[in-house]
């Protein structure tokens, strides 16, 4: 392979709520650039002052102007803080903000389009659901052109290089700011011993038949990312029946569902897909403590969680989606929205939210979130229609 590495709706109801990379990439030649402006306000001032901070101070000053950014994040309580976090670094631009499965959310979108109805700016979100609806449906706009500021394109900023946040082939659809090992296999250990699962061929035990509990293979994300990691790690289609129809998996599309069973052990064991911002909400509730990642080859993938950034076109309110794009991708932005979405930026300047999500030396991770997989994601989800219905 060659890659391892508060919801109003303006006119229309809009359903959110809360129930809703990037692997090393040639590296673009690095940009020799002034010392960029403070990111919440006017650039330096006097005669030195550099033209791309004139354009900054315009661009908020035209983002104050346009009305709420409308945002659509991944499910995860730390988003209404990040938001908050942008509005206190802008004064006077405000974020109407939605928190919704990009599964749920992306059907949506395409059928108000459809109606003629253009009310979102900016989502982050895994690539994966974006790429094969959104963008085919022309819904969105490259993100590549609204970055602007130098200390972004600065390949110092980044591990990796600037370039390699691009997951996508043409390098300029969604821009991958985060770099996660996403955590497959999680067991309760008031139900499992230590040591009783250790192995992607411990799964298959019979013993486990019926107790399990997984997202669905079917949609994007869920069962979907490590669904396919196995198949590829493992050269073995026949895996997508045998794990998810023989051993009776319980399916379910609601992230924090799933959560909640195996904390409860309503299912000794899960295959999860957002515990790394769904989990601190419960432990911030004194629950979760029981259960435990267990590191799998055969499962545990490389990608770029649930905050790879994409705007849309037609945007209502273009000139604070760039100021969004601008500020999330900063050191200030990233120091937020990495405690929002309980992963870790590839920023060099912030450190890592989580250690348990950096990749270590020995790891064999396939960076299944990137374009080149695509076809690979869906054959998957062919698979698992075929043997689930």
């Amino acid at each position: 392979m060659s890659t391892y590495l508060s919801i109003n709706r303006r006119g229309l109801l809009r359903v959110g709520g809360l129930a809703a990379a990037g692997a090393v990439a040639a590296c673009a030649p690095t940009v020799t650039a002034p010392a960029p402006a403070p990111v919440g306000g006017a650039g330096s001032q006097g005669a030195t002052k550099a033209a791309w901070e004139k354009d900054w101070d315009d661009l908020v000053a035209a983002a104050k102007k346009e009305g709420p950014l409308v945002l659509v994040t991944n499910l995860g309580p730390g988003f209404k803080d990040a938001a908050a976090a942008f509005e206190k670094a802008f004064p006077g631009v405000t974020v109407e903000l939605i928190t919704q499965l990009a599964s749920a959310f992306a059907p949506k979108a395409v059928q108000e389009r459809q109606a003629g109805v253009y009310s979102y700016d900016v989502t982050t979100q895994p690539n994966g659901t974006v790429p094969l609806t959104l963008i085919p449906a022309g819904a969105m706009d490259p993100i590549r052109p609204l970055i602007v500021r130098p200390d972004i394109l600065d390949d110092k900023s980044w591990r990796g290089g600037f370039e390699a946040g691009f997951p996508d082939k043409d390098k300029k659809w969604g821009y991958a700011g985060f770099q996660e090992v996403h955590r497959a296999v999680w067991i309760n250990t008031d139900l499992i011993k230590e040591g009783e699962i250790k192995t992607f061929d411990d799964l298959l035990n019979p013993k486990w038949k019926g107790k399990i509990v997984g997202g669905d293979p079917r949609t994007f994300g869920g069962g979907w990312w490590p669904g396919t990691t196995m198949r590829l790690k493992r050269s073995d289609d026949s895996l997508i029946k045998r794990l998810f129809k023989d051993q009776e998996v319980a399916i379910s599309r609601d992230s924090r569902q799933q959560i909640e069973f195996l904390i409860k052990g309503s299912y000794p064991i899960g295959i999860l897909a957002s515990t790394a911002s769904l989990l601190p909400e419960f432990l911030a509730q004194g629950v979760g403590k029981n259960i435990k990642w267990i590191p799998m080859d055969e499962m545990d993938n490389l990608n770029g969680g649930i905050s790879v950034a994409f705007v849309f076109n037609k945007a209502p309110h273009p000139n604070a989606a760039k100021l969004f794009v601008n500020w999330l991708l900063t050191k200030e932005g990233y120091a937020v929205w990495s405690k929002a979405a309980g992963t870790n930026s590839r920023r060099t300047d912030v450190p890592p939210t989580d250690p348990q999500l950096v990749p270590t030396p020995g790891m064999k991770l396939i960076a299944i979130d990137r374009d080149e997989f695509a076809d690979e994601w869906r054959k998957t989800q062919e698979l698992a229609k075929q043997s689930l219905g």
